[in-house]
């Protein structure tokens, strides 16, 4: 096991380097300054062996998710969180958030609306923070009202501090062809949002959706789509940055799920250069 392995050499650097550092100033200087560093220092080595013994617990205690991760044994992985979580009780952000992937890696988006419904009733703290998720999750089982009444939920709540969460809305929205209500989140999004991707899809969708579905938005779409083109560039300034940026996020559940739309977003924001290369 590669989990277990490193856990084993970790605690044999750091013990040997421990030792190390505290037996040093016997063979250098001798006993005399070795005992007075001992008794200076004893305080920095129980903090480090405190701290090891922390480390070593939390590999202890979590050992069975470890060994399931490492085996992609994500049906028995389910079974043992469910237990914890759903059973036990044992509510915490780690526990919830690995298994609502796990449900989404088994495509199985309605265990997660379980789980949401669950939540809701006992720690709608940890709902709120897992929001995007819950959310992305009635998108891919084509609960698109549902989606929205979450999202529109946690914005009367707390608001929706997430730029992700404010996209996923409006993609929730434009899927209800509830164009007028997404066409000023979009602008809002490509004209002031800070995650680049984010950006670039609200231009996108604005481009290609908004101006034809709300004649009397179009201009403002048109406006922000290009005021978005000219930000991104001034972070992103050519297409390698854009995919190395895209690159950096392809672990997010909320970017795997709308590859094809980034890659049209892209395109959408450095076709002048895209023209240029088909040109030479």
């Amino acid at each position: 096991m590669k989990f277990k392995s490193i856990f084993i050499l970790f605690n044999i650097v750091i013990i040997l380097s421990f030792c190390f550092v505290f037996a040093m100033p016997f063979f250098a200087l001798g006993p005399e300054f070795a005992l007075k560093f001992w008794t200076t220092s004893w305080p920095l080595g129980l903090l480090l062996l405190v701290i090891l013994a922390g480390f070593d617990s939390f590999f202890i205690i979590n050992l069975k998710i470890f060994e399931l991760l490492e085996r992609e044994d994500w049906p028995a992985l389910v079974q043992y969180l469910e237990d914890r979580v759903i059973k036990q009780h044992r509510y915490s952000q780690r526990l919830v958030k690995l298994l609502i992937h796990s449900y989404l890696v088994m495509s199985d988006p309605q265990s997660v609306i379980n789980l949401e419904t669950l939540l809701k009733k006992d720690k709608p703290k940890l709902l709120a923070a897992n929001s995007l998720l819950f959310g992305i999750s009635h998108v891919l089982k084509g609960d698109h009202a549902g989606a929205v009444n979450l999202f529109l939920e946690q914005e009367k709540i707390g608001g929706l501090k997430n730029e992700w969460e404010q996209w996923y809305l409006c993609f929730a929205l434009l899927l209800q062809k509830r164009f007028t209500e997404a066409a000023d989140r979009l602008i809002g999004l490509a004209q002031n949002g800070k995650d680049s991707l984010v950006c670039a899809l609200s231009a996108l969708f604005l481009w290609d959706t908004i101006q034809n579905a709300v004649p009397e938005k179009a201009e403002a779409a048109k406006s922000a789509a290009e005021r978005a083109k000219t930000r991104i560039k001034k972070a992103l300034p050519d297409l390698r940055a854009w995919n190395k940026e895209l690159g950096k996020a392809q672990g997010e559940i909320q970017v795997i799920i709308l590859g094809k739309s980034l890659q049209d977003a892209g395109r959408f924001i450095y076709e002048e250069e895209q023209q240029h290369a088909n040109v030479q």
